[in-house]
């Protein structure tokens, strides 16, 4: 059996490497079950957040009995949960596409290319599951236990940062 050239069709490495043409790509990524379920989860917590204020609405229109300290316990709870949960929804990295020139960011809603001089700080804290990696235009959360090979990762970045941002 041939193996491929190097400057040949792209084939895939075990670590994680994708060689396209001569420059090799790191491939990290969430499993897609775990992908989806956020898209699910994201979904639940958008019927929650109008449909529980939408209903309040409605008994107080139709002149039903409400409870205003229930009702304004439940609106606190929903809000805690907004600001617990759509930081992360937004901001938590799918995937990333290690590059010579940079890296390409995919999260829930769309694809980011950031090259190297726009990162500002990487930081992995041992008290937190995401790593945040800041940029010049924004922030994202790498979650180290869902992100295949984030040690791998990390051994890539760091060399690519200046010291002071690790």
């Amino acid at each position: 059996m041939a193996t491929p050239e190097p400057n040949s069709e792209s084939s895939t490495v075990s670590s994680g490497a994708k060689r396209t043409g001569p420059k090799v790509e790191h491939v990290f990524r969430r499993r897609l079950f775990k992908h989806l379920l956020r898209y699910f989860y994201l979904l639940m917590l958008i019927g929650l957040t109008v449909s529980m204020p939408m209903s309040f609405i409605e008994r107080a229109q139709l002149h039903h009995h409400i409870d205003f300290g229930s009702e304004l316990f439940l609106l606190f709870f929903i809000l805690c949960i907004n600001i617990l949960i759509l930081p992360s929804a937004f901001f938590e990295v799918h995937g990333i596409i290690f590059s010579e020139d940079g890296l390409k960011i995919e999260t829930m809603f769309f694809p980011v290319r950031v090259p190297f001089d726009q990162i500002v700080t990487f930081a992995v804290p041992n008290y937190l599951i995401w790593a945040v990696l800041r940029t010049k235009r924004g922030f994202y959360l790498i979650n180290r236990k869902d992100i295949a090979n984030f040690d791998e990762l990390y051994g890539l970045l760091a060399p690519k940062l200046p010291s002071e941002s690790l």
